[in-house]
């Protein structure tokens, strides 16, 4: 090797030294990445006559790998020995997995190739791993461990290592020789969607493995195999999340499907002896919803190598084009099916649960007018919780806005808006701070916190444990009265009866004499289900709290639910991203976390149901 092929090597092995990440583009070609020192590397050397699609960017998920050509004018031996025997001082032990596509007609899905005794019991959890792989084009046993006399190597190469400097430098090597099932044989083409699952459910497989040799043979310390995840994302990952945070920033979805002349429909229903169905009118719309969608296709989220990242931004795509659809369909038939792909319908076990509720709660009275609070005093107290959560974190905004264009209380964007008309009883003010500022002001900003605008956005789906989160919060600071607990119940019912089919009149009709709401109160329930053209979200409320309460039962942890805006089957993404150092711990804790409120947690771990939360 020349002198600049030496110094060349020589800055690697001092970025590595010094612990800092590396990527570099390779001399002939190709390139080097290790986010961090680290005693394993995969290895795909460009075959000859050039490189597959999967295998060569298969590496590129992991934290460490090598896509190169290997010519006798560039040979990429001398870089991969200087940093295999570097990493194995550093940590005891080095594992190299070299990658090649297989030409063999009748060879399996994956066949793993070893020589070393060494390296058995990291093939054999590789094989594990593998096998437990189910996509259509891979049934059966299609994983299979060669033993051979040679060190592993592509037909088309000599092995990187002999079995002596191998076995000097304590390193072991193995051998992944891959059949393309994603390449449809007719074609020459991949199949995509099978392409991208196989990359999620492969990347995993390897990380697991890399794992077991990094538990068994090193002294790096990694306490969970997603730990050994990339934590240096491409610069295009950020771009697309600033993106996709600006594109559905450009609207307010509940704002612009929200009456702003409800107080006006509810007088005009009552005189007409609520026999004629409310005329409702909505904010102008400011976008176009095509011009966005049309952005939102141009993210290039197919280019994303990493598939946890792919899969969140895919998702996200998806939910904000859904609600542009609906945005789209305001007040026309389609709104109500777009509604239901989002938010979803009532499930037969809900409707009973809340319909039990209905019977089981006994209407309250109405709380006398020396204890209700106005809406300028309910703002004040909410400044003084806000200013809870600045002293946590600097960024939270104290503003509370009292306007005349919206109903009830809402938290938009992380502000708190309060409608002027708004009342309140002393009883259920600290509560409901806890549902709008400790929930919904407080995952917002813990969101913010997370380098991933996603997550103060909201992923999609989020609002049901959010909303389950928040009652659950006036449970525990003792202000879920009975009578809020049966508006839960009664929007569930009330969504139920609008899918069905029945008109806003039949719906008002079904609350008022069936379960004995006042005529107001039953309006602005069944305006809530109706608005728009038909809005299913306000099921999610109850539906959430029933899935939260179910959560807390099996022992988890409920703090980690406040990361930011997530839904609950998000949970294993979350895990894998903090493990992967690309989320961090939330900045904000809510009151109702703290004593004496946390005690309520014990008694629904003891056995809490939603029944036991009525009075």
């Amino acid at each position: 090797m020349d002198i600049e092929g030496k110094k060349y090597i020589q800055r690697i092995l001092d970025k590595l030294k010094k612990g800092r990440p590396l990527f570099t583009r390779l001399p002939c070609g190709g390139e080097l990445r290790m986010d961090r020192p680290l005693p394993y590397l995969l290895v795909y050397r460009v075959p000859p006559d050039g490189e597959d699609a999967f295998t060569s960017t298969l590496g590129k998920t992991e934290s460490a790998y090598l896509v190169a050509p290997d010519t006798a004018e560039c040979p990429i031996n001398p870089i991969i020995h200087a940093i295999a025997g570097a990493m194995a001082d550093k940590f005891g032990g080095f594992m190299l997995l070299e990658v090649w596509l297989s030409d063999r007609v009748d060879s399996s899905a994956f066949n793993i190739h070893i020589s070393q005794k060494s390296a058995l019991p990291i093939a054999e959890k590789l094989q594990l791993e593998l096998q437990r792989i189910h996509l259509t084009q891979m049934i059966g046993d299609h994983t299979v461990l060669e033993k051979d006399k040679q060190m592993p190597s592509p037909p088309y190469y000599t092995a990187l290592f002999s079995a002596e400097e191998a076995r000097k430098n304590e390193i072991i090597l193995i051998g992944l020789e891959i059949r393309p099932v994603y390449i449809n044989q007719q074609t020459g083409s991949p199949y995509p969607l099978f392409l991208r699952e196989l990359r999620e459910y492969f990347g995993k497989a390897l990380r697991k493995s890399f794992f077991e040799f990094v538990r068994m043979k090193t002294s790096y310390s990694a306490a969970h195999f997603q730990m050994l995840g990339t934590t240096e994302l491409h610069e295009s990952v950020w771009e697309i999340d600033e993106k996709l945070a600006e594109y559905s920033n450009q609207f307010d979805f509940l704002l612009l499907v929200t009456p702003i002349n409800a107080q006006e429909a509810w007088q005009s229903f009552s005189g007409n002896k609520n026999r004629k169905n409310p005329v409702f009118h909505y904010r102008p719309m400011p976008i176009d919803p095509e011009l966005i969608k049309r952005k939102l296709y141009n993210l290039p989220i197919e280019d994303i190598s990493d598939p946890t990242i792919a899969y969140l931004f895919r998702d996200k795509r998806k939910e904000v084009d859904r609600m542009l659809n609906m945005l789209g369909e305001r007040e026309k038939p389609d709104f109500l099916y777009s509604s239901q792909q989002i938010f979803g319908n009532v499930e037969e076990s809900l409707l009973e649960i809340a319909r039990a509720i209905l019977v089981a709660s006994e209407p309250q009275q109405a709380p006398k007018e020396s204890e209700m609070l106005d809406a300028h005093t309910f703002a004040e107290l909410a400044k003084t919780e806000l200013e809870y959560l600045k002293q946590q974190y600097d960024m939270v905004s104290t503003a509370v806005r009292v306007r005349d264009d919206v109903e009830g209380v809402m938290v938009s964007r992380g502000t708190l808006n309060i409608s002027s008309r708004y009342r309140i009883s002393r009883e259920r003010a600290f509560s409901l701070l806890q549902h709008e500022v400790g929930t919904h002001v407080a995952t917002y900003y813990n969101g913010m916190a997370q380098p991933f605008k996603l997550f103060y956005v909201g992923v999609p789906g989020y609002e049901q444990l959010q909303e389950g989160l928040a009652v659950l919060s006036e449970y525990m600071t003792g202000g879920l009265t009975n009578q809020r607990m049966r508006i839960l119940a009664a929007r569930v019912v009330a969504v139920h009866h609008m899918l069905a089919g029945n008109p806003f009149t039949d719906t008002f009709d079904l609350l008022v004499d069936k379960y004995n709401f006042k005529p107001e109160t039953a309006f602005y329930i069944t305006m809530r289900v109706y608005r728009g053209g038909g809005l299913t979200k306000d099921a999610v409320y109850l539906k959430g709290l029933l899935n939260v309460i179910e959560y807390v039962k099996e022992g988890n942890d409920i703090s980690q639910l406040l990361i930011g805006k997530i839904r609950q089957d998000y949970l294993p993404i979350i895990q894998e991203l903090l493990h992967r150092r690309l989320l961090k711990p939330s900045p904000l804790h809510p009151k109702y976390l703290e004593k004496p409120y946390v005690a309520k947690i014990e008694e629904i771990k003891k056995g809490g149901s939603v029944f036991k939360m009525i009075g």
